[in-house]
């Protein structure tokens, strides 16, 4: 009360400090500029028009201002301000695309197929709300709206999955196989990969046989081409699905890629006479990729080995030839993504082809200044990328840049912005109009977060410096070594900040989808970036157009050795790069900062500063993921228990190698202790010698005790073949707390909370996952999280026919 009297009397005395009168503003400098409260000179309202009486002997109440209340006031007075310049920029035509993915996306995560005429029914109640709140409420009708757009997202996805249809393999079989070939990848260590167009199956005739599928052999037919016929006695497997929940799915993407089986033919396959396919189109694609082919054996001709193999990648799309170290190292080191042909290399034609010719046509000046070269030249770098489009096999990543590319150079040619969120927008709604599968592959995700990132920067780079070119005036210009240096230096902070961006926006879903970071990437990539930009693709271009001279030979080998300097970059790199195994993102993180990433590049103004929220829910969520105790692989033959310390111990002395790297990079688990063959895996005990640290197994039973976090000791057994003597019935559910039983035919038949996963539960739903959750009564109990749902989609619905579905024992 005494500092409260003294400050009233000097308030009386008309001696009130500096201080005193800022005491009600000391949480301004906390706040953004947007949100501050507006100076005290423009706040003071007007003087009341007579005199207010006061008790001389009591002193003035000062009121201090609430810091939230005038933050809220702010924040609702500028809001409206706000979404209005968001408007004028067109930020809600660009989240049109976000919607539609999220349609896309919910559809394909549905545990069940809807009905058919469910999304239409749905499509049109949305479309009536839409137009009834369209008449009393905007903010209704864009809530309408946004859910309409989302149903269109979900029904597009549903009719392209009900278009494709593919026939899907749905038990391994050995059967003479008839086919034609569709597209021909010859790999590194000698094999041949075959997609064949199936024409017959003999002994036995398969009933439900694939349109398409895909062969290996060791032994190639010699001189085959596409379209040619080979016949022989192959070994046809349904696709999988993933190795473990949440993994990369072969059964989805081969539906929506036409391909309904794999295999391998036993011996070399004979080449047979077939009749041409039908159609223009079918015929085309085969001399398209007859004229790939030639082309790839050409440039490896004149630049054979690793390099030459790059190079052909580069220039035709088929990575098949690429040896797998050196597969390896790209990936470690940051630089896989130049062997997929997508935005940068379309970027890399179209900007070469446009500013040569645009270069050559200005040398001219009757034609320079009688016509719009600019134009000229992108007509001319759109030709090229239709082109380059066909060459590099059109693959789902070469679409969508082509798509996105396309709309650039058009609007280019229409004197539009060529580099824009909106021609981005566009384009993404194109892809997902024309292929929403895409929508949830690694591809889709890495170009367009990559692509939306570096745009942002971009428009935000290029309005700072408007703002700093009008607050600065005129500047001299600069000249000489001085000029030299200013652009060398921009030029490299430009490639670290491309590098940064990209890289940050395409590693999260690189982490997401492959549970790895390139750590050195940026390194790397400032390294490699400029060779392939200024030498690389140059090169491969010229080299190209030079073909019908004849003299692309030592062009392409040229090209070669940039691209060796490239692999020393990334081998070099690699040999000092940490793995970069960060473990599984949950979904919940990776859509949490996918909604961070779209609102913080979508808005303009000072909104996108909301995207904090989003992302701290996704660090939140990262924080919370709990390691299983165990994962079991779709067959039940193969199993891993999870250590903590980063350990895998496994049943198999051999595993699956492919499954096994796949739980590995999942769990970041660095190393695979094999199991310990013993007598009687069940009676004799661990002797001190590191066994109590592996599984143990006698062949056909293995069993492992595992300690869980919470203190829990869980027993689990894993059986390949039915157990006799002291180990049969009820004995096995009395001792484990899991039991596998990893054949067919078999019955669950514990009664006493003992999980037991049997081949028909696996072969059904897929790899499981085995979690440590409580009962009511708060002992451990351990639950299943399997990578399939009950329901079967259309791309696993082939799962039930297989014999261990229909918990029947495989042919001998």
């Amino acid at each position: 009360m005494t500092g409260s009297g003294e400050a009233g009397a000097r308030h009386r005395r008309g001696e009130t400090s500096e201080r005193d009168e800022r005491r009600a503003f000391d949480f301004a400098p906390l706040l953004p500029d947007e949100l501050r409260a507006p100076p005290a000179a423009e706040s003071q309202t007007a003087a009341p028009p007579f005199p207010v009486e006061r008790d001389p002997d009591q002193p003035p109440t000062i009121r201090r201002a609430n810091p939230t209340h005038l933050a809220l006031k702010a924040l609702k007075e500028r809001f409206p301000a706000a979404l209005a310049e968001e408007a004028d920029f067109g930020t809600p035509f660009l989240f049109v695309p976000v919607l539609l993915l999220a349609g896309a996306a919910a559809y394909f995560a549905l545990p069940a197929e809807p009905a058919p005429h469910n999304l239409p029914l749905a499509l049109g109640l949305a479309a009536l709300l839409w137009w009834l709140a369209g008449r009393r409420s905007r903010m209704a009708a864009r809530i309408c709206l946004a859910a309409l757009i989302v149903l269109v997202g979900m029904a597009t996805a549903q009719w392209h999955t009900m278009a494709r249809g593919t026939q899907m393999l749905g038990s391994a079989v050995t059967t003479h196989l008839t086919g034609r070939i569709v597209r021909i990848e010859t790999r590194a260590n000698g094999s041949v990969r075959y997609t064949l167009d199936v024409l017959e199956t003999a002994r036995p005739a398969l009933r439900h046989v694939p349109d398409r599928l895909r062969v290996t052999t060791r032994s190639p037919a010699g001189n085959v081409r596409v379209g040619d016929g080979l016949k022989g006695v192959a070994r046809l497997f349904p696709l999988s699905g993933p190795a473990r929940p949440g993994g990369y799915d072969f059964a989805f993407h081969g539906y929506f890629a036409g391909h309904g089986a794999n295999g391998f033919f036993y011996g070399a396959p004979d080449r047979v006479a077939v009749k041409a396919p039908d159609g223009v189109r079918a015929r085309l694609a085969g001399r398209l990729q007859n004229a790939r082919l030639w082309l790839g054996d050409r440039i490896r001709s004149a630049a054979p080995g690793e390099a030459g193999s790059v190079s052909a990648a580069l220039v035709n799309g088929d990575k098949s030839g690429i040896p797998e170290p050196v597969n390896e190292a790209l990936r470690v080191s940051g630089l896989a993504h130049i062997l997929t042909i997508s935005g940068l290399h379309m970027a890399l034609v179209a900007g070469t082809v446009m500013m040569t010719l645009r270069a050559i046509l200005a040398l001219s000046g009757p034609v320079a200044s009688a016509h719009t070269v600019k134009k000229y030249a992108a007509s001319a770098a759109f030709a090229a990328i239709f082109v380059y489009l066909f060459l590099a096999g059109a693959g789902v990543a070469t679409q969508r840049s082509f798509v996105m590319l396309a709309v650039m150079l058009g609007a280019l040619m229409l004197d539009r912005t060529a580099i824009s969120k909106r021609n981005l927008a566009i384009a993404a709604i194109i892809v997902i109009a024309v292929a929403p599968a895409s929508v949830v592959g690694p591809s889709f995700h890495m170009s367009f977060a990559a692509t939306l990132a570096l745009i942002a920067l971009y428009d935000g780079w290029n309005r700072a410096r408007i703002a700093r070119a009008r607050q600065r005036g005129d500047t001299p210009i600069q000249s000489g070594t001085a000029a030299a240096a200013a652009n060398a230096w921009r030029f490299v902070a430009a490639l670290a900040a491309t590098s940064i961006v990209a890289g940050a926006a395409s590693g999260l879903y690189a982490a997401y989808h492959f549970q790895r970071v390139a750590v050195l990437g940026l390194v790397t990539n400032l390294a490699a970036m400029p060779i392939v930009s200024f030498l690389t693709m140059p090169l491969a271009i010229l080299a190209t157009l030079a073909i019908p001279f004849g003299i692309d030979g030592p062009i392409y080998a040229a090209m070669a050795a940039s691209a060796g300097w490239i692999l020393s970059i990334a081998q070099w790199v690699a040999e000092r790069s940490p793995d970069g195994m960060v473990g599984a993102m949950s979904a919940g993180t990776m859509l949490a900062a996918t909604v961070a990433l779209a609102w913080l590049c979508l808005f303009r103004t000072w909104l996108r500063w909301a995207a904090i929220l989003p992302a701290c829910v996704a660090i939140v969520l990262a924080r919370q993921g709990e390691l299983p105790i165990a994962v079991i692989s779709e067959d039940g033959r193969q199993m891993a228990m999870i250590g903590d310390d980063g350990t895998l111990r496994v049943n198999r002395a051999r595993p699956n190698g492919f499954i096994l790297e796949q739980w590995q990079m999942a769990y970041a688990a660095r190393t695979v202790t094999m199991p310990v063959s013993v007598d009687d895996p069940f009676t004799e005990a661990p002797d001190g010698t590191g066994r109590e640290s592996a599984m143990r197994c006698n062949g056909t039973v293995c069993m492992a005790n595992v300690r869980h976090a919470s203190g829990a000791s869980v027993d689990i057994a894993i059986l390949t073949e039915p157990a006799d003597g002291p180990l049969s019935g009820g004995e096995l559910c009395r001792r484990f707390d899991l039991i596998v039983l990893a054949y067919a035919p078999s019955t669950a038949h514990c009664n006493d909370g003992t999980l037991v996963l049997t081949a028909q539960t696996l072969a059904l739903q897929g790899s499981a996952e085995i979690l440590v959750g409580t009962d009511a009564s708060g002992e451990p109990k351990l639950t299943a999280r399997h990578a399939i749902g009950a329901s079967l989609r259309p791309w696993h619905d082939h799962r039930r026919w297989s014999r261990a579905a229909r918990n029947l024992a495989e042919r001998q």
